[in-house]
């Protein structure tokens, strides 16, 4: 699979895959994604997408992203990104997903990914190819050695993308929720 990041004329930062077409979120799409749906579909060169966005970015952390990254938007890349296929017969892409980390790295070189896909889009290969595009991007950073992801033990789909884009199980542990979790992660080549 061939992977490519690019700095766009327009500041935005794309990472593309064969199928899809990755944009950091940054400052800017973040206000509109809270603010102004429409716009940020057009931002983006998309479709509107009815039930957007997906579970995992709900209201309250849509606003917390936008937040942060008001406050630093040199952490556009290490807070979110939007997932883009082209679908539409006019040339609009189609947002199929999110994904992106927790944060910049750590002291230890450590970042940790999430990624979740509208349930139309599911069991597509196209989650293995969004989080490849991001853990690539991730390593093109030198001072990140490490990519964690932590997941439900029941979310057999989820563990298997991690599994076919490179990454290791760690350990089964219990949170402080009472909810247990998969840790998985991949190290630097």
């Amino acid at each position: 699979m061939t992977i490519s990041t690019q700095q766009q004329s327009s500041s935005a930062l794309e990472v593309r895959g064969p199928r899809l077409r990755l944009v950091a979120i940054d400052a800017e799409l973040a206000r509109l994604q809270v603010t102004d749906k429409d716009g940020f579909f057009a931002a983006l060169g998309a479709q509107r997408e009815p039930a957007w966005p997906p579970i995992a970015d709900d209201e309250p952390k849509l606003a917390d992203k936008l937040e942060i990254l008001n406050r630093t938007p040199e952490e556009a890349g290490w807070r979110g990104w939007v997932f883009l296929m082209g679908w539409t017969p006019d040339g609009l892409d189609r947002a199929v997903g999110v994904g992106g980390f927790h944060g910049p790295p750590d002291a230890d070189g450590q970042v940790e990914i999430g990624y979740a896909m509208q349930p139309s889009f599911r069991e597509q290969g196209l989650a293995t190819e969004a989080v490849e595009g991001l853990v690539k991007w991730a390593f093109d950073h030198p001072e990140v050695r490490n990519v964690r992801a932590q997941t439900l033990p029941h979310l057999t789909a989820s563990i298997r993308v991690l599994e076919k884009t490179g990454f290791t199980f760690v350990k089964e542990y219990t949170d402080e929720s009472g909810d247990t979790l998969c840790l998985f992660e991949r190290k630097r080549d």
